[in-house]
Order: C-alpha cells, then structure tokens, then sequence
C-alpha cells in the first residue's frame, strides 16, 4: 500500500463503502498460548525498576502507633488504637480568587488560585499527604504529615472539634483562618514552634507537648486527657495554611499571591473524602474545596472520631473504591520536595517528592483476590493523572467497568515528561505498586494513552515487547514533538539535544512490534499531530507485515475527538487475552542513550534472550540504536498468511470511521530444525537460553553469529554434558564472539567427535 493510497482511503471508502460493511474480527492468536513467565507479579521483561520493593516513608520517633495509613485519598480507617486519614496529593490550591500564576502544572489550572511565596514552601509548603488520630491511657495524640515540609516554620496546622459536650459556642476558627463551620467547642493548634489547646468557649490556649519530625515530615501533639477527656463521638476538622512569624496563627494570603480581599488563609483542607471531590472536570481533586472555601463555609469536611473505637483498638479494612480514586506510593527516587515551576516545554520533572500519586479505576467486579487485566491509559501533554476522569469519562467507564479492566494512569512526574527518565519510571513503579496491592493479571496488560500519551504506548510498547499484550495509540505522534515531514520534526522540547530529540522516534522500533498488535486512531483533520506522521507509522507496520488496525475519523480533530469522548471502534478491538509467549523469531531495536542504570530503565530481556547491553560509543551517538534478530529453526513459529481489510465504522453521531487492518491467519505448524541465527548490530553483550530457543534437548545444534563489534553471547541453561564449540574450536558457555560471522556449535558426548565437526564447519 502506497502513501497515496492510504491518504486517499478515506474518500475511496467514504465513495464505495456504504454503511452495511462488515466490522473486522479480532485478530486471530499467532500461535497458541504457550508459558508465560511472572516475577513477582509482573510480567517477564518489564525493566529493574518495575522489581524492586517500595521504599517505606520514615515513621515519627514520637508516634506510639502503627503507620496503617490508606493507599486511597480521601478515605480513613481504624487500626489498633488510632484513626488513620489520607488526604489528597497537590491539592492545596485554596479558594478561587485572582489567577496571578498557576499553582500545578500544565494547561489545566486546579479550581484554587492560591500560590507560595518563593522559597522553602517549595510551591507546595502547606499540602496535607496524612492525617491520624490516636488513644492511649493517658493523652490523646494528633498527627498531620506534610507533602513537603523544608522548613518546619512554613506551614500550621488547625484542628478544631464539636465534642458533643453540648456546648458549641461559635462557628468562627481561631488563629485568623479565616473560615467557619458547624459550632465548635475547641481547638488544636500546632506549628513548628508550639501547639496549644484553645478552649473556644473561655477562649483560653493551654499550651501541649508538640514534636516535629523532619524525616517524616510530621507534626504531632499530645494532649492529655485531663486537660479534656475524649468520650463519645467527636467532629473534628482541619486546615492548613502559611505560618505568620510568631507561629501562632495564619499569615494573610494577599492579593498577589491569589487571595480576593477577604478571602480565607487556607490552602488545604482535610477530611474531604473521594465522593466530595466528583472527577467530573476536577483535574487536581481541588473543586469541592475551592467552593467551600470561597464561601468561607468548610461545614461539609469533617471526620467523626468515635472514641471508643479507639479504646477497643478496632482494626477495619483497609477502604477500596469502586470506580475512580486517586491512590499514592513511595517512589524509589525523591528528587527534592515540592512542585517545580510549570514548562511544559520540558522532559524535566515537575513534581519532586518521594510520594507521587496516581489515579485508578477498579470495575464493580473486582474484589480482593480476584485477578483481572490491566490497562495503562496515559495522559496528554500539559494534563495529569486525573485527565480520563475528569475529561474522558465515558472512555474510561467503557475501559474499566465494561471491558473488566483495572486502569490505572499515572501522573508520571509531571505534566510533559514524554514518559523519559523519571516520568518513565514512575509508569513501572504504579504498576508494580498495583500489581502487588490490586492484584492485576501480569500476563494481560494493554499500554494505550491519548496524543502524549499515545506516543508513550509507542515507546513503551515497542522498548518492551514482550511485556504487553496490545498497544493503543490515540491520536499519538510518533516522535517526541511534532513530525511535519520525514526527517523533518520539531522536539517537544525544543532542545535539540535532549533524549526526546536525539532518541525520541519511534518508527526505528517498529520492527520489535512483531508481536505486538496495534490499535491507531487519529482524526483526519488534527491540527497537532499531523496525519501524515501517522500514516508512515501504518505504513512502516504494513510493510512489516505486523498486526495492526488504523482507524482515521475524516471529520476529528485534536481537541474535539477527545470532547466528544467516543472511541467505540478502538474500545471494541481492545483485547484482554494474554501476551505472547516465547516465539521463535525475536526482531529487537533499542536506544542505548536512554538505557538509565541508575533509575533501572531499559531493555532486560524479550523472551529468551537477556543481559543486552550495548556498545558504550552508541550512547552518545545521535539516533543511534543497537539491534538483534534471533530466530530459533528449533521452535519454529507456524506460518501464517495476511489478510488485510478495508471498511467503514458508521457511528450515529456521523463522524464515522474509515478503518484498514492487517490481521494473521495462523496455518499449519513447521517441523524443528537444530538451527539458530543471531544478527547483532551494536550489541556488545546478550544471553541465549538454549533450553527456551529449544536447542537444549537436542545432541547437535548450531547457531550462527553475525556481528558488528565483538560480542560476548552467554549461554545459559546448558545441559552438563553438553560441549560448546566456535568455528570448530572448544570454548565454554560465555562464547566471545569476534566480528563477522561465525558458527556455534552445541554437542552432546555422544555427538559427533571434533573432526566431524569441523569438517560440517567447513561445508
């Protein structure tokens, strides 16, 4: 199929197609299910970090208690003797004022316009991460922890409590919050320089024993219990906000940093739990808030502290939420604390700190134990981890309760990371936290995202084959940045020297897609991503001869398509059937420049080859990329005839789709032979499991080598008596391989001898 030709598929299909074309089947299986191997839940050939343990967050020296926080924001939970809270992550945008800057990154404002003044706040100096209450013989004790927390004299925390006692005196909070609520009786106030028990009925403070705790970025206080016995069922509130100087009471948020004249002093208010904060348009879970605190009214956020609860020292489970939540896990990395200053012209990370937040869904059918596929749905430039939520709900509903698939997006670090380095890493980190909370399936993932992220199923897609089962692309580029014409791109970062423009296309991987189907939808007429750069991807696939199925909508754009928020056509291709398991022909390319050793990124292993690594000049060559095709005549992959098909999707809102896909016929199989080939470009080292290639079990196989530079090729699982020769001479199972090409030999003791060997070498 030419360009032309699949430039002109819309009007050819739109002109002799009419709405009774038959919809395309699913493509059929390549070969049938073979064994799929798991490491620790996840999937075999996902990269170092997606395998290491979470990192845990230092508890408080102070704090006599456990540390059974929720993964969930806005839920809490009883747990031997306290009451744990977890707050949502970025959300301390306060009440809608002046915008003057925008607080969280990306296009996307959140509904608070408060921002930080320079310095130790860190753009993020009062968020509330956690919140926990507890009881022991003698005192009470309360518990804040800061997202970010430099300088202990930057935030203050105020609890304020209806103690039932019959008495509720005022609405008003003291401190100068600036807020109100349902009556209250008394006070906590903590800082960094004190806390103090403020009787709202005397108005008298009594000063308690407060602690703060730098590591885990606590602050506590510990209240005894004859200043005021806890009984019954308490209503306690809590906000946050800046310090003023003498740490007794909120500083005044002025005009300039986003406040109208009269406005609250409050950045973040706790106790809002999941069902407060609607996903609807509610990009940093901030809308709820921003109208409470516009009004000046925080009535409706409150958690109720039963008291006995705590004195019988009840453990309840830990909450899970149907639908959408917002979750959050340690990171093996903290880049600083805070949110770096928005540029969306920029892989760099936005959000610093070692907790990082994501957003999932879980179908009505899930339940502890039960185990269900996976899809990672990624997030556009300039959005985050909220934008299917919040933008696209109808798509993730279909995605996640009809299709019986957990989905999970992370917020990868920021909101234009291109899912390198560090945004990449925190894709592998979510889904191993997921996998081991959640329970996912790790033989049944699908990487898909819209535009950016669409460029992410691409280049995680194609850098790990063997990982996905599928890969779905939505109106995604296929570079970093923006393709006009071939060879002719502009990077999303407009550095030409950063890895998104250096090693950013990902058409020099579409060969490593052998086995792995692709979904591409785009819209005709999108005013970002150029059809034509997608059309040399589809092309590319065709040519390959891969599995594919490219869905243009003649009458979508870029902004438009993802309002609309119908991708039926795509969503009714998506699969949920497992990966491929060990083919006999591997086609693998990578780029050494963004192998990242230090983060634990890139390529381990594709089936039964591991241990890449490649030459070290190659990683700082422009472009450069290292290759390997390995094809094992000892398990040969059936073969297989290709159907291509055109047609057309109607949709009632008359914006139909023009499809054209390639799909496998799988035939008959093909007899073993003792034979194995090795084409290495670059590869300066790789590891063969003989037994998986299907050579261990036989008494006379060879491979044959090619390659550029010298090699090291390792082999592993290698029966005891089993001798390697190369080119006719004896070695052992690390063969070192020189350049050009060369014969390997696997013998058995009762194979032929030496010189019957060296004679089939020289045939």
């Amino acid at each position: 199929m030419s360009l032309i030709d699949l430039a002109l598929l819309p009007i050819r299909i739109g002109l002799g197609v009419v709405t009774s074309a038959l919809k395309a089947a699913t493509p059929d299986a390549p070969a049938p299910p073979g064994d799929l191997v798991a490491i620790g839940g996840m999937p075999e050939g996902v990269p170092v970090a997606a395998l290491r343990p979470e990192p845990k967050l230092p508890a408080p020296e102070a704090w006599p208690f456990g540390e059974e926080f929720p993964r969930t924001c806005g839920t809490g939970r009883y747990a031997d003797g306290a009451l744990f809270w977890t707050d949502f992550l970025y959300d301390d945008h306060g009440a809608t004022g002046l915008l003057v800057d925008i607080p969280t990154g990306g296009l996307v404002p959140p509904r608070g316009t408060y921002v930080y003044p320079d310095g130790p706040a860190a753009r993020n100096g009062a968020d509330i991460f956690r919140v926990a209450v507890g009881l022991t013989e003698t005192d009470t004790w309360w518990r804040v922890d800061w997202n970010t927390l430099q300088d202990p004299s930057i935030p203050i925390a105020l609890f304020v409590f209806d103690t039932d006692r019959g008495q509720a005196p005022t609405t008003t909070w003291p401190a100068g919050a600036g807020v109100t609520s349902a009556g209250i009786d008394t006070a906590l106030l903590i800082s960094a320089k004190g806390a103090g028990l403020i009787d709202l009925v005397t108005n008298s403070t009594t000063p308690v024993e407060h602690f703060v705790d730098m590591k885990s970025r606590s602050f506590l206080a510990k209240v005894p219990r004859t200043l005021i016995e806890p009984d019954g069922t308490w209503t306690v509130r809590l906000a946050a906000g800046l310090a003023n100087d003498d740490g007794d009471g909120f500083d005044d948020v002025p005009v300039t940093r986003g406040a109208r004249p009269g406005q609250p002093n409050v950045y973040n208010v706790a106790f809002r739990t999941h069902q407060q904060e609607k996903v609807r348009l509610n990009f940093w879970s901030d809308q709820a808030q921003a109208a409470a605190l516009t009004k000046g009214d925080v009535t409706e956020f409150s958690l109720a502290v039963d008291w006995d609860q705590l004195a019988d020292r009840r453990t309840t489970d830990e909450p899970a939420v149907h639908g959408t939540s917002t979750r959050w896990y340690v990171s093996s990395i903290e880049l600083g604390q805070g949110v770096a200053k928005t540029n969306i012209l920029s892989t760099d990370p936005q959000f610093l700190g070692r907790v990082q937040p994501y957003s999932v869904c879980l179908p009505s059918t899930w339940t502890p134990g039960r185990t269900l596929p996976l899809t990672l749905l990624l997030h556009s430039l300039a959005l985050g981890q909220n934008q299917f939520a919040a933008f696209g709900p109808r798509l993730l509903n279909q995605l996640c309760e009809d299709r019986e698939s957990v989905v999970v997006t992370p917020l990868a670090r920021g909101p234009s990371s291109w899912y390198f380095d560090e945004g990449e890493l925190d894709v592998w980190e979510v889904w191993a936290r997921v996998a081991e909370q959640l329970g996912t399936d790790p033989h049944r993932t699908v990487v898909s995202g819209y535009s950016m992220g669409g460029y992410a199923a691409y280049k995680l897609g194609l850098t790990y084959p063997e990982v996905f089962a599928q890969a779905v692309v939505l109106a995604g580029p296929p570079v970093c940045g923006v393709r006009l014409l071939p060879n002719v791109d502009i990077p999303g970062t407009l550095d030409p020297n950063s890895p998104c423009a250096r090693a950013g296309d990902t058409l020099e991987l579409l060969p490593n897609a052998r086995w792995l189907p692709f979904l591409i939808a785009h819209g005709l007429a999108d005013e970002l991503v150029p059809i034509t750069s997608v059309l040399s991807q589809v092309l590319e696939l065709d040519r390959l001869g891969y599995r594919y199925r490219f869905t243009v909508y003649p009458f979508d754009d870029h902004i438009v398509w993802t309002i609309k928020d119908e991708f039926d056509d795509v969503l009714s291709h998506m699969g949920t059937g497992p990966r491929q398991s060990d083919p006999g022909h591997i086609t693998y390319k990578w780029y050494p420049e963004l192998v990242r050793n230090d983060l634990g990124l890139g390529p381990q292993q594709v089936w039964w080859l591991s241990n890449l690594t490649a030459d070290p000049a190659l990683a700082t060559k422009r472009g450069a990329v290292a290759s390997v095709d390995a094809r094992s005549y000892a398990r040969p992959d059936p073969t297989r005839t290709i159907r291509r098909r055109r047609g057309v999707e109607p949709d009632l809102d008359l914006s139909p789709g023009l499809y054209t896909e390639l799909l496998w016929r799988i035939g008959a199989s093909v007899d073993p032979t003792p034979h194995l080939t090795l084409k290495l470009r670059g590869v300066a080292t790789l590891t063969v499991d003989v037994a998986r290639a299907g050579l261990a079990s036989l008494a006379v196989s060879m491979i044959d080598v090619s390659t550029d530079i010298p090699a090291q090729v390792d082999l592993a699982a290698l029966p005891p008596d089993v001798a390697v020769l190369i080119d006719g001479e004896p070695t052992g199972p690390l063969v070192k391989v020189p350049v050009g090409r060369h014969t390997i030999a696997l013998t058995t003791a009762a194979a032929p001898s030496k010189e019957v060997l060296t004679a089939l070498f020289r045939r």
